[in-house]
C-alpha cells in the first residue's frame, strides 16, 4: 500500500515528543465518551484507533466539562484535536478543519401511540409539539424551515426522549446512532421511527491553527478509510432496527387489520379492562408523580451542575455521594476519582481532628456549620475554602446526608497576606523615619568631634588612625540609616560611582564572619568594574544573594564564588535580556548548594514567596533584589537545578562616571568674615559646627530654641550674615524659622540641615531665602565651604 504522507509530514511526526492532546465533545454518546475506567469509545474513538495505528502516534484524551470548557482550552492552545466538531467552522479562527469524515442523518422519534407516519411538514401543519435540546443547531433548523412547530426545550437528548416515552410531547429529532445507544441503554421500550429529516449532522476533526501540517496529515488519514471500514463501524454502534419500528406505518391495510382484530379482542375481555380500570388510573397517578419527581430533580441537578461554587453531598460515613462540576473543576479530580471516596480525601491537614469532630457535632445536633478549612487539590496545592455544611435528615428526624457548598477564596486570603506584609512595611517606614533625625545627629555629631580631633594630632599617629576609623564607621552607620530609609521608601537612592569589586569584596569580608567554616568562599574580581549606583542598595542585593547562597549550603556546605566581569552585549544578547546593547558589569554570585526546583524557580522574585520555614524568611528579599537592579537599568538571572547549586547573574550598565552625576565644587577651603547665627536642638551639633566655624575665623552666635533665634533676629536683624538652622526642632521648624527671617530681611543667606524629615523634599533651595539643603551627617568641611561660597555670593 503507497504511503500518503510525504517524507515532510513523516519527518514531522517523528519530531513529535508529546502525546497529542485530543478533546472529547461532551453529551455525545455514543459518538466518542470516556468510560468509569478512563477507557476512550465510541464511533468517533473507531476513527481516532484507525488514524493513531495509521500515523503511528498517541492520543492522550481529555474530557472537559461542557462544550464552553472545550472550546476555551482549544483557544488557550492546550488541545491539540478536537475529535468530533460539529459546529460552523467560519466561527472558529482558532482551529484549522478537516473534510466533514462522518454524516449522520436525523430521524424523528415518536410514542408508539402516534401510529401515522411522520415528517417535519406534516407536524408543522398539524401545529405539533417537538422535543429538542437547548444549544444544538438542529433548533435553529426548525425555527427557520418550520416555524409552526410547538418547540419544547429540553436539557438534553435523554430528556427529550423521556418526554416523547411519557407521551408529554409529541417527538423528538435525533440521530440514529444516539437514538440507538439512549434506548439501549436506558431500555426505553415505547418508541418508534415514525419518519425521517433532511437535516443532517456533519462531524469534521478540529486542529490547532499553529499546526497545519498535522491538519493535512489527519485528512490523509481520514481520506484512507475505506467506504467498508466506514459501514462496519457505523454498524457496530447503530442497533435500532430501522425497517421494524417503521414497518407499523410503511402501510395503512395492515393497520385496518390489527385494529380489527384489537376491536375484537376488547369485545372479548370487556370485563377484564373494566376490572383493571381502577389499577390502570392508579397506576396512571404513580407514572404522573413519577414524572414530576423527574422533572424536579433533573432541574434540581442542572442547578447544581451550574452553581458556580463546588458543592458535594456526603453520607453519614463522610463517603461522597455527588459532586458538581464546579468542586470538579476546583480540585482537579474527575467525578469516577471522587465518587465513593471518603471525604479525607480533600481534606488538608492544617486542621487537628478535634476540628472535624466539632464540626460534626454541629451537624448531628441539627445545626449549620460555617467557617473555613482547607481543601487539597489532586496536585497536592492546597487552597482555602469558605464552606456552609447543612445536615440532611429524613422523615424520622435521622442524620442521612450532608450537603456542603465551598466557595474558594484562596487568593483573597493571600491578598489579605500581602495587605497585612504591606502594613508591616509601612510601620517599619515609620519607624525608621522616626529615628533617623535622633540617630543621623548622633552620628554627625560623633564625625564632627573626630573631624575637630584631627588637626590637633601627630600624622601617623595611633590617635590619628583611630579618629580617622570614627570617620569611617560613622560613614557606614549613616550608609545604613540611608539605606533603612530607602528600604522603607522615606528617602530616594542616591547614584554614585560604586566599584563593583571594592564593594563585593567588603560583602564578602562580612559574610566569612557570618558563615560556617564548611563553605568556602572563592572570589574573581576584576578592575574597572564601576556602575552609576546607590552604593548601599548595591551593597544590599549581594549581602541578601551571598546570604542566600549560604543558608542553601547550610547543611552540607560547599563553595560560595563571587565573581564580577566587564562584558559587552551584542543585539541578539541584549535581545534575549530586554537591554539595550553595549558595555556591562556582570556579577555573579554562585553557590553548590540543594538549589531551587523549576516550579520554585518561576516564583522567588515574587513578593511574599519564600520556603524557608515560618519564622526564617519573609519572601521580600528577592523581590527587592530584583526591583533594586531594574532600577538600576539592569538584569538578573537565575540557574539552578535540584542537587546542584545556583547561579545569580546581574548585568548593570558600566559607567566611568564622566558623563553622569554633578560635578562638586572643590575650591579650596579659607578662612572667612562675617556674623553667623547658629540653631539647633542638639547642644552637641552646636558645639562641633560653631567650633568648625570659629576656627576658620566667623563669629557664630549659637541658639539651641528656635523662638529665641527669632527673636533675636528681630531685635537686631542687621547683626548677621548668614542663618544655619536644623529643620526637625521642638515649638518652630526649621523652614518656619527660615521664613520668618526671610520677611525681616530678605538678603540674608539661609543653610537648611536635617537628619531627616518628611517635609524635606517639598523644600527647594532658593525658596523662602534657603539657599542650600545640607543632609545630615556632612563633613564639616562640606558646611565650611557651603558657609563660604553663600558669604561671597551675599557680598
Amino acid at each position: 500500500m503507497t504511503d500518503p504522507l510525504s517524507d515532510s509530514e513523516r519527518e514531522w511526526l517523528a519530531k513529535l515528543d508529546r502525546p497529542i492532546v485530543l478533546a472529547v465533545t461532551p453529551d455525545t454518546r455514543p459518538l466518542e465518551f470516556v468510560d468509569a475506567q478512563g477507557e476512550y469509545h465510541g464511533m468517533v474513538a473507531d476513527y481516532m484507533h484507525r488514524v493513531a495505528d495509521d500515523l503511528n502516534i498517541e492520543f492522550k484524551v481529555v474530557e472537559p466539562a461542557n462544550m464552553q470548557e472545550l472550546l476555551r482550552l482549544a483557544e488557550q492552545r492546550k488541545v491539540d484535536v478536537i475529535a468530533a466538531f460539529a459546529g460552523n467552522p467560519a466561527n472558529t479562527d482558532f482551529m484549522l478543519f478537516t473534510n466533514p469524515y462522518l454524516e449522520l442523518s436525523t430521524a424523528i422519534l415518536a410514542n408508539r401511540s402516534e401510529k401515522e407516519p411522520l415528517t417535519l411538514s406534516v407536524m408543522s401543519e398539524k401545529e405539533m409539539d417537538l422535543a429538542l435540546p437547548k444549544g444544538y443547531d438542529v433548533l435553529s433548523y426548525v425555527e427557520k424551515f418550520y416555524p409552526n412547530l410547538h418547540v419544547q426545550t429540553t436539557y438534553n437528548y435523554l430528556a427529550a426522549l423521556l418526554h416523547v416515552s411519557f407521551n408529554e410531547i409529541d417527538a423528538t429529532i435525533i440521530s440514529l446512532p444516539q437514538a440507538s445507544y439512549f434506548i439501549e441503554d436506558k431500555g426505553i421500550t415505547n418508541l418508534r421511527v415514525a419518519g425521517y429529516t433532511d437535516y443532517r449532522l456533519y462531524y469534521r476533526m478540529g486542529v490547532r491553527s499553529d499546526m497545519p501540517v498535522f491538519a493535512d496529515i489527519l485528512q490523509k488519514a481520514l481520506d484512507s478509510i475505506t467506504p467498508v471500514e466506514r459501514e462496519r463501524i457505523l454498524k457496530r454502534w447503530v442497533h435500532l432496527q430501522q425497517d421494524y419500528l417503521s414497518a407499523l406505518f410503511s402501510s395503512r391495510f395492515i393497520w385496518y387489520i390489527v385494529v380489527s382484530v384489537a376491536s375484537f379482542t376488547l369485545l372479548a375481555f370487556v370485563a377484564i379492562i373494566f376490572w383493571n380500570r381502577t389499577l390502570r388510573q392508579r397506576v396512571n397517578e404513580r407514572t404522573r408523580e413519577l414524572k414530576r419527581e423527574l422533572q424536579d430533580r433533573t432541574r434540581f441537578l442542572a442547578a447544581l451542575d451550574q452553581a458556580e461554587d463546588g458543592i458535594f453531598i456526603l453520607d453519614t460515613d463522610g463517603i461522597l455521594e455527588y459532586v458538581n462540576a464546579s468542586l470538579l473543576h476546583l480540585t482537579q479530580y474527575t467525578e469516577e476519582e471522587m465518587l465513593g471516596r471518603h471525604i479525607s480525601m480533600l481534606r488538608g491537614k492544617a486542621h487537628p481532628q478535634e476540628f472535624f469532630e466539632d464540626l460534626w457535632r454541629v451537624l448531628r445536633s441539627g445545626g449549620v456549620w460555617r467557617g473555613e478549612t482547607v481543601y487539597v487539590k489532586k496536585s497536592g496545592e492546597e487552597i482555602s475554602a469558605e464552606v456552609t455544611a447543612t445536615p440532611v435528615f429524613d422523615d424520622t428526624g435521622k442524620l442521612i446526608n450532608i450537603v456542603e457548598l465551598i466557595r474558594d477564596v484562596t487568593e483573597q486570603r493571600k491578598m489579605e497576606e500581602h495587605l497585612k506584609q504591606s502594613q508591616k512595611l509601612e510601620e517599619l517606614g515609620t519607624l525608621a523615619g522616626g529615628i533617623a533625625h535622633d540617630f543621623n545627629n548622633i552620628i554627625a555629631a560623633i564625625s564632627g568631634y573626630a573631624e575637630l580631633a584631627l588637626p590637633a594630632v601627630e600624622k601617623g599617629s595611633r590617635v590619628q588612625v583611630n579618629l580617622e576609623r570614627i570617620q569611617q564607621v560613622a560613614e557606614r552607620a549613616r550608609a545604613m540609616v540611608h539605606q533603612i530609609l530607602v528600604f522603607s521608601r522615606r528617602r530616594k537612592p542616591e547614584k554614585v560611582l560604586v566599584d563593583v569589586s571594592a564593594m563585593a569584596e567588603e560583602v564578602l569580608q562580612l559574610l566569612r564572619s557570618s558563615l560556617p567554616s564548611t563553605i568556602a568562599i572563592k572570589s574573581e574580581l576584576s578592575d574597572g568594574c564601576t556602575v552609576m549606583a546607590d552604593a548601599s542598595q548595591l551593597h544590599q542585593v549581594v549581602m541578601n544573594l551571598g546570604t542566600n547562597a549560604g543558608y542553601a549550603m547550610r547543611t552540607n556546605g560547599g563553595m560560595l564564588t563571587l565573581r564580577t566581569r566587564s562584558t559587552q552585549l551584542d543585539v541578539e544578547k541584549a535581545k534575549l535580556t530586554g537591554l539595550p546593547s553595549g558595555k556591562y558589569i556582570s556579577l555573579t554570585v554562585e553557590d553548590t548548594g540543594e538549589g531551587i526546583s523549576a516550579q520554585n524557580v518561576r516564583r522567588i522574585f515574587d513578593p511574599f514567596f519564600t520556603t524557608k520555614p515560618k519564622g526564617e524568611g519573609t519572601g521580600m528579599g528577592l523581590s527587592m533584589v530584583h526591583g533594586i537592579v531594574t532600577s538600576m537599568r539592569g538584569h538578573i538571572a537565575v540557574e539552578s537545578s535540584e542537587g546542584m547549586g545556583t547561579r545569580f547573574t546581574i548585568l548593570l550598565p558600566y559607567s566611568s562616571g564622566e558623563q553622569e552625576g554633578t560635578s562638586f565644587n572643590t575650591a579650596p577651603i579659607t578662612r572667612g568674615e562675617g556674623r553667623i547665627m547658629l540653631v539647633d536642638d542638639e547642644q552637641d551639633l552646636v558645639t562641633v559646627y560653631s567650633s568648625a566655624l570659629r576656627d576658620l575665623g566667623y563669629e557664630v552666635e549659637t541658639f539651641d530654641d528656635p523662638s529665641k533665634a527669632l527673636d533675636a533676629f528681630r531685635n537686631a536683624p542687621h547683626q548677621y550674615d548668614l542663618l544655619v538652622t536644623d529643620q526637625t526642632m521642638p515649638k518652630l521648624t526649621g523652614d518656619k524659622l527660615a521664613a520668618a527671617v526671610h520677611v525681616l530681611r530678605p538678603d540674608v543667606p539661609i543653610i537648611l540641615c536635617s537628619g531627616y524629615s518628611d517635609a524635606i523634599d517639598s523644600i527647594s533651595e532658593g525658596e523662602g531665602g534657603i539657599r542650600s539643603v545640607l543632609l545630615k551627617p556632612f563633613e564639616l568641611k562640606e558646611l565650611a565651604r557651603t558657609v563660604q561660597i553663600l558669604l561671597r555670593r551675599s557680598s
